[in-house]
């Protein structure tokens, strides 16, 4: 992603826990040498919250993990929800 194209996406996420009355607790970005280091690490913190939600700027940014789908319904399996704010 472009440093625009990153600004939008966490813009996105911020408005949409806004939208919800969410707490914002934090943005991962995961990079490409370093994968899936971010996601794991996303997963810790959201393990720790009562309410356990993933807001992602768009359903293939759960890609590191997996077949995006399959991701997606392994967390929501597991008590998490997602959220896709683009």
């Amino acid at each position: 992603m472009s440093e625009n194209e990153l600004a939008s996406a966490r813009k996105l996420v911020v408005e949409a826990a806004h939208s919800r009355g969410t707490h914002l607790v934090a943005i991962h970005v995961e990079e490409i040498e370093t994968a899936p280091e971010a996601f794991h690490d996303l997963l810790a913190v959201v393990m720790q919250e009562a309410e356990r939600m993933i807001i992602t700027p768009g359903i293939q940014h759960l890609g590191v993990a997996g077949d995006p789908s399959s991701v997606r319904q392994r967390l929501e399996s597991n008590g998490i929800t997602i959220v896709v704010s683009g």
